[in-house]
């Protein structure tokens, strides 16, 4: 789901949601004040802008069985350094809420990985997070990954390749959630809520739970080594 990368799964792009190209021209507003300055792509050559209103795309069905060992890897760059309300890079439904949502809390300046114990509305949510900033539109963004081990009931939140006790959670019972890979929404409700704004790349999926030293490679533009 890169740009540079040609056999990727397909996203489908909802309004609000662009593809953002490197013109290879450089911009320095202080030596040329007509330039527009934007930020740098987040790897690569491109990356997919989401405008925090309607922006998001969207895979033509699941691509992590949730109720099984996988992984998923994103980087991700917000737009603003004070947001108004969560933002969610990635989720997966089921018929009622989300197996899983990766998200931005502004009140507690958290990256959240969020899990309903049931395909339910208003089920009870486990959630583990991890505290950094938001971006403010500058930088290259951060790495975040989750990989379920359905082996040892495991479930982990990485951020830039780090992950501790506060980002793992017990997960006896994976739920098997048969909607499609959201990147940029979540479920709210009976409806679509939390779009983020700013900038998503490096989408990757892979069945199994991937090993800490794995993980690091995730979100670089190339595979893993898995080796």
């Amino acid at each position: 789901m890169s740009p540079e990368q040609s056999d990727g799964a397909p996203l489908r792009l909802g309004a609000g949601a662009s593809i953002h190209r490197d013109s290879g021209n450089a911009c320095l507003p202080d030596i040329d004040p007509d330039c527009t300055y934007g930020p740098p792509t987040l790897v690569g050559e491109g990356h997919l802008h989401l405008d925090g209103e309607s922006g998001h795309a969207a895979a033509e069905g699941p691509v992590v069985d949730t109720g099984d060992s996988f992984t998923l890897g994103v980087v991700v760059r917000l737009a603003g350094s004070e947001p108004a309300h969560p933002m969610t890079v990635l989720s997966q439904a089921g018929e009622h809420t989300d197996a899983f949502k990766v998200r931005y809390e502004p009140s507690t300046h958290t990256w959240q990985l969020v899990l309903p114990e049931k395909d339910e509305a208003g089920a009870h949510e486990t959630v583990v997070s991890q505290v950094e900033g938001a971006d403010g539109g500058e930088g290259l963004g951060h790495r975040l990954a989750v990989t379920y081990d359905d082996g040892t009931d495991t479930i982990r939140l990485y951020l830039d390749g780090e992950t501790n006790a506060e980002e793992t959670a017990s997960l006896p019972n994976g739920w098997h959630s048969t909607g499609a890979l959201q990147i940029g929404r979540g479920r709210v409700g009976d409806g679509w809520g939390e779009y983020l704004h700013g900038d998503v790349d490096e989408v990757q999926a892979y069945s199994g739970a991937l090993r800490d030293a794995d993980v690091l490679g995730l979100g670089w533009g190339t595979d893993p080594c898995l080796c």
